[in-house]
């Protein structure tokens, strides 16, 4: 897959963006505390953790399986799995880099179109919207008095910068709606098939019937449940790893919900794969349930760290394996 300038300049905005949150967030982080604790932490855990998340990556794969059959072709949910686990990888070079490339091992391995594959993919990342959405409302609900403080606090820390830069974005919006605006009616003057305007028209058709696909799947009760069961071991991979820290060892439920929801926010940041986003934000919400930022920084360092390795790992192991099938099928084509 080639790599365009924009996709360039997307890294080094985001590697920026992704320096400046981890100096901003560990600025006053003692390292040699951290090192120390580090080396007190159970392992046993942030195994079992790693296995969770494999299980939530495995049903993943197997629900996106049954979105894309709905195209006529429903890929294994091996196939799907290596093609997600790829996607991971490729996220830690360039955010959301990786959606492209899982599609386009989609389109290589079992010949379902670009566009139908990534309205699949905007949909399997709308269920995960509504998900943190429905998760967020419910701490919330439940942890109100305990959480106005932080929110008031965070709020009140931001809203100066949200000041200063909105109009500048409303701005760029504004520009970019009626750039988009002008080429596609200009286009569609043309009245040429092979114009933007009906190229893109037919794309966005194929983009939309992948969104839509939730309403065709064979199984929905399998569906509706893997995407219940994504997040139950979400909450679980990171819940386990508590226990194998003193200072975290007694987290009650309602805190291992607290950091889902602001892990998950910390994830969704425009940073490599949320490196600093999400220590920041899980480290400061675990000082409302009385763990000090310290302890909840060396927490967020280990429950991300082993998830990072563990991506890394596997994700070129299924490029390997990816590799491999590909020139077994280019032998046997020659043959």
């Amino acid at each position: 897959m080639k790599v365009s300038l924009k996709d360039i300049l997307k890294l080094i905005l985001s590697l920026g963006i992704t320096g400046y949150i981890l100096y901003q967030s560990s600025k006053t982080t003692d390292w040699n505390q951290i090192w120390e604790a580090l080396k007190g932490f159970q392992y046993e855990w942030i195994f079992l953790s790693i296995f969770l998340s494999i299980l939530s990556h495995g049903l993943r794969a197997y629900r996106w399986a049954m979105l894309l059959g709905t195209s006529g072709t429903r890929p294994s949910t091996w196939t799907a799995f290596l093609a997600v686990m790829v996607c991971y990888l490729g996220n830690m070079a360039i955010p959301r880099l990786g959606e492209v490339a899982r599609c386009t091992i989609m389109k290589k391995e079992e010949n379902i179109p670009l566009p139908f594959s990534l309205g699949t993919v905007i949909t399997d990342r709308l269920l995960d919207l509504f998900m943190l959405m429905l998760l967020t409302i419910f701490l919330l609900a439940m942890q109100f008095n305990v959480l106005k403080s932080y929110f008031s606090q965070f709020i009140n820390d931001k809203l100066p910068f949200l000041i200063t830069v909105w109009p500048y974005l409303a701005l760029a919006g504004v520009l970019g709606f009626l750039f988009v605006l002008f080429v596609i009616r200009k286009s569609k003057k043309e009245n040429n098939p092979n114009s933007i305007y009906f190229k893109v028209r037919q794309k966005v058709t194929e983009l939309l019937s992948g969104i839509k696909a939730i309403k065709k799947v064979e199984n929905p009760l399998g569906f509706w449940f893997s995407t219940l069961g994504i997040w139950v071991l979400y909450f679980a991979m990171l819940y386990v790893i508590s226990f194998g820290y003193g200072p975290t060892d007694e987290l009650s439920f309602m805190a291992g919900i607290a950091v889902l929801v602001m892990g998950s926010l910390g994830m969704a940041a425009p940073v490599n794969n949320g490196i600093g986003a999400y220590q920041a934000l899980v480290a400061s919400i675990l000082v409302v349930y009385g763990i000090s930022y310290s302890d909840g920084y060396v927490f967020a360092v280990v429950s991300h760290g082993s998830q990072v390795v563990s991506v890394i790992l596997i994700g070129f192991l299924s490029l390997l394996i990816l590799n491999f099938r590909k020139k077994k099928k280019r032998v046997e084509t020659n043959e």
